[in-house]
């Protein structure tokens, strides 16, 4: 900037100045103080917001597969039939009730699944939606064999997969996490 000279009487002194040294034409240091400190305190309280909504999601959604008791039920019985559903279709009896497999915790929060993943790492996030699906495909292929409206295709996919859905919920009981 250039220096700005300011006339004054012939006993006093000349003063030179800047625009940047005017405290006139800028806002007061505490005041930009407080504009940082502000915005630091409010990225701080939304970090810690959005890690214990986080936590709280990761706690609802371990719960509720815990009581995802069908899922073994359904597993055991699929084991017990002998034979492949494309000889003997499966009936009602062979299928857990869809209740017995609860994903009301996951349906309510579709919103917010994306607080599992960061920026940097979405295998949580990732893991939680492929466990889900699983699970959401074969709890409505077990509502549809239990209303006697099912594929054999969907019968077939049921019998050969659910022991693989039964085993990835024991892995994410037992290790408290849905990261594999």
């Amino acid at each position: 900037m250039t220096p700005v000279t300011v006339p004054t009487t012939p006993d006093s002194v000349q003063v030179t100045t800047t625009a940047a040294q005017s405290v006139s034409s800028g806002l007061p240091d505490s005041t930009l103080v407080g504009i940082a400190v502000s915005v630091i305190a409010a990225l701080i309280v939304y970090s810690a917001r959005q890690a214990w909504e986080r936590r709280k999601l990761r706690i609802a959604l371990l719960t509720e597969v815990r009581q995802m008791n069908g899922i073994k039920k359904c597993a055991d019985q699929m084991d017990g039939i002998s034979t492949d559903p494309s000889s003997r279709p499966l009936q009602p009896d062979d299928v857990p009730a869809p209740n017995s497999i609860p994903t009301v915790v996951y349906e309510n929060n579709t919103g917010q699944i994306g607080l599992l993943g960061s920026f940097f790492n979405t295998k949580e996030l990732e893991e939680v939606v492929e466990f889900y699906s699983k699970v959401m495909r074969y709890k409505s292929i077990i509502e549809d064999v239990r209303n006697e409206e099912v594929s054999d295709a969907d019968q077939e996919d049921l019998y050969d997969d659910i022991e693989d859905i039964s085993l990835r919920r024991n892995q994410i009981i037992d290790s408290n996490s849905f990261i594999s």
